[in-house]
């Protein structure tokens, strides 16, 4: 890659190496992408589906803001 510019690499490179803090969930059957907010709210980053049903579910629109309790399984 070649990069043309007057600005400073640190600046133009700045947050590059930063990657978010993705996890996938199962959320109602479904595998879903998101990216942790606190402990009981996460953010729809993206879906991961074979159905294109799943992609046209209003509540699973990227940004939506998922609120759950996680759950425990005992063996």
């Amino acid at each position: 890659m070649i990069l043309w510019t007057v600005m400073p690499l640190e600046i133009v490179l700045e947050g590059l190496d930063a990657q978010p803090n993705y996890e996938e969930i199962d959320y109602n059957g479904l595998t879903v992408v998101v990216e942790r907010l606190s402990p009981v709210q996460c953010r729809v980053i993206r879906i991961i589906s074979t159905d294109p049903q799943d992609y046209l579910r209003s509540d699973l629109q990227p940004g939506t803001v998922l609120t759950y309790q996680p759950v425990v399984k005992a063996v």
